[in-house]
């Protein structure tokens, strides 16, 4: 029998893993609009990505929903109490927000797969790539949404 994933990898075309991959660049843009908006934004936003994350993988649907929805309400909490321009504070939150997502997820992948702890070790190396990648890309991200939110702030829209 066909696994899910190759079968939507021959109907598209492509490699949907590499969607996945870049899903979670949706976790960096959770965290930058929870750093400008605020909690209640953040857990909004956080949620909506979070149903789209779920909805392009064929994991355990729910968990994307409910990780996006904290990490956004959190991060929105902590607004007013950082420094907006420390680069080292984005990208060791980021960084910390990854291991804690992959490790948790991989707990419940544990307990799903009835406890196959072969899968350690390649789990392991491939969070440590989504560890590094965030920690570098977060940065360039929240300046993108600092900028955009300025200029939709300031109401001077002109096409």
């Amino acid at each position: 029998m066909a696994r899910p994933v190759s079968v939507l990898n021959a109907a598209a075309g492509f490699d949907v893993c590499v969607l996945y991959r870049l899903a979670f660049l949706l976790l960096l843009a959770v965290y930058a609009y929870a750093m400008l908006r605020g909690e209640k934004a953040g857990a909004v936003v956080g949620g909506i990505t979070g149903l789209l994350q779920d909805a392009m993988t064929v994991g355990i649907f729910g968990f994307h929903i409910l990780s996006r929805i904290c990490v956004g309400y959190i991060v929105g909490l902590t607004k007013e109490k950082v420094f907006k321009d420390n680069y080292l504070y984005h990208m060791s939150a980021i960084a910390t927000i990854t291991f804690i997502l992959r490790f948790v997820y991989w707990w419940l992948e544990l307990l799903r797969s009835g406890g196959r702890w072969s899968i350690f070790f390649a789990y392991l190396w491939d969070s440590l790539g989504y560890i590094i990648g965030n920690a570098l890309l977060v940065w360039p991200v929240v300046v993108i949404m600092k900028m955009i939110y300025e200029w939709i702030r300031k109401e001077d829209i002109s096409y």
